[in-house]
């Protein structure tokens, strides 16, 4: 649930945030966390593919079909053989 919230929460503030005008640190900052919350990719490559691809984030929001094919294509590049871990880890 917590990692649910943490994705809507980084789409409405890029959605709510973005003005047409390009990438802020903060903005990368939230598509770099959505890419951990994801898991699988190196996150810095896909920052660096997704601020390629889109010229801002409204265009990543939108994630149009011609671009979001692109992107799909991009990181592709970015992904990372992911170890399971089998040890019980407790919580405190």
């Amino acid at each position: 649930m917590n990692k649910l919230f943490s994705l809507l929460l980084g789409t409405s503030f890029l959605i709510l945030t973005s003005c047409g005008g390009g990438w802020s640190e903060d903005q990368k900052n939230i598509v770099k966390n959505e890419c951990i919350t994801m898991g699988g990719y190196d996150c810095d490559c896909y920052v660096t593919k997704a601020t390629e691809t889109f010229k801002n984030p409204a265009e990543y929001n939108k994630k149009a079909s011609e671009l979001n094919e692109k992107f799909e294509t991009a990181i592709e590049e970015c992904e990372v053989q992911v170890e399971e871990n089998d040890d019980n880890l407790e919580s405190f």
